[in-house]
């Protein structure tokens, strides 16, 4: 009965049921940004990856050349990329895209007598082995002491002088391999850059001529497959370019 009194003559207005009603246009969309804003934010970033990943595959230049690197001393980016730029003016367009494009592999196999160290080691080695497994490589730059730590991995690896394939087992790599210095096309190479450091243009040089130049066997995969023998021939074909110092596009000298 107390009950009753309390709630006699009180308006309907009064009693409230706990739903918020949204009067406005301005309300409603709070309320729609309040519990939609995570997912557009997804999608605003999945977006913007698949807009990224676009991008990278259309503008992407796939190589004509790449050249390994197996040395015992790590050389700065600066350098191999300066050498990358270098080399171009003496490349073909080979895949047609309208671009000479030049890769620098490097692959350092220096002293491993750490455990960290030898981890280094085993991770330049297996890209070196994935690499040679695919062919993306035929002329390879390298010093003495990264061939020797190299050991068995570059075993018969390479052509001799003379034209005729190492053989299996094979490590006499100085009479598979040529010295920088007898070509043309690399005596002059140099690096500049604000980031060297201590790698001065006449450091590089100096570390270039310690450098000797070899071409990895045709026998064995690239002699079955037809794209890599021709990519075996064309790389032949550069060395004699480089040997000879004869650019194909004079216009793009690196001088």
């Amino acid at each position: 009965m107390a009950r009753e009194r309390y709630l006699l003559d009180v308006g309907e207005d009064t009693i409230h049921t706990g739903v918020i009603e949204l009067k406005t246009k301005k309300d409603k969309a709070k309320n729609w940004w309040y519990y939609n804003k995570r997912i557009l934010l997804f999608v605003a970033i999945a977006a913007a990856v698949a807009f990224s990943w676009i991008y990278s595959v259309v503008t992407k230049v796939d190589p004509d050349y790449t050249v390994g690197m197996v040395t015992s001393f790590n050389l700065p980016s600066e350098v191999t990329e300066e050498l990358e730029r270098y080399l171009e003016p003496f490349c073909e367009d080979r895949n047609g895209d309208g671009k000479v494009k030049v890769v620098v592999s490097s692959y350092v196999f220096g002293d491993f007598s750490t455990s960290q160290d030898y981890q280094l080691y085993q991770a330049a080695y297996t890209r070196f082995a994935g690499d040679a497994a695919i062919g993306s490589c035929m002329i390879y730059i390298h010093d003495e002491d990264g061939l020797r730590t190299l050991g068995d991995g570059a075993q018969g690896f390479f052509v001799y002088n003379d034209g005729t394939p190492m053989p299996d087992g094979a490590v006499d790599f100085e009479n598979a391999s040529r010295p920088w210095s007898e070509f043309a096309g690399l005596s002059d190479f140099t690096a500049q850059g604000n980031e060297l450091n201590n790698w001065t243009p006449e450091v590089v040089q100096e570390l270039c001529k310690r450098l000797s130049v070899s071409v990895r066997t045709p026998e064995g995969m690239v002699e079955k497959d037809e794209k890599l023998k021709s990519y075996y021939q064309d790389s032949v074909k550069l060395l004699e370019r480089l040997e000879k110092g004869e650019r194909l596009s004079p216009d793009n000298d690196p001088e």
